[in-house]
């Protein structure tokens, strides 16, 4: 009795492991998807509503919800005191906060993050040009992502519970 009870709890943490996995997943398509977003949201405030960048992040802030309407309104903020804060590292604080907990890739991180020290451009085409490249490198990821997340959860939900099964063997 208790080594049924046993194997049914390993089965359990192990099947719920696996769903933890798939959900951290799910969460990386989600935030890829909104970053993809902002990005062209950034585009076209810069390439045809003329704005600057810290007016772009009080739009932003304006528009998006959750982490990055705070994040955006910080980076608003920061830029907006009487220091007069430096734009580029206001918004890699801030970027940096904000994307430190959620599940992306390290390069995913550092496109967002580093994005103020390459718009060295003055012009608005300039600056859109290459928040459009960010936009392309990270629409590709969020692609891939998105195509190989069914499949990905399937593998992981697979093993989690062939892996307790294993353990349950092993422990019986």
């Amino acid at each position: 009795m208790f080594k049924l009870i046993g194997v049914f709890c390993i089965l359990a943490g192990c099947a719920g492991w696996g769903n933890t996995k798939v959900m951290v997943e799910k969460e990386r398509v989600k935030h890829l998807r909104t970053l993809v977003q902002i990005l062209g949201q950034m585009r076209g405030e810069i390439s045809y509503g003329k704005h600057t960048l810290p007016e772009v992040c009080l739009l932003l802030s304006e528009l998006n919800d959750g982490c990055y309407k705070i994040c955006f309104s910080r980076i608003y903020d920061g830029t907006r005191e009487e220091s007069g804060g430096n734009f580029s590292k206001v918004w890699e604080t801030e970027m940096g906060i904000c994307l430190e907990g959620l599940p992306l890739r390290e390069d995913e991180r550092e496109t967002m993050t580093l994005l103020p020290k390459t718009l060295s451009f003055r012009e608005e085409v300039g600056q859109s040009g290459r928040i459009g490249q960010a936009e392309t490198f990270l629409e590709g990821r969020y692609r891939q992502a998105e195509e190989t997340y069914e499949n990905r959860s399937k593998m992981i939900r697979s093993v989690s519970i062939l892996t307790g099964l294993l353990l349950a063997i092993v422990l019986l």
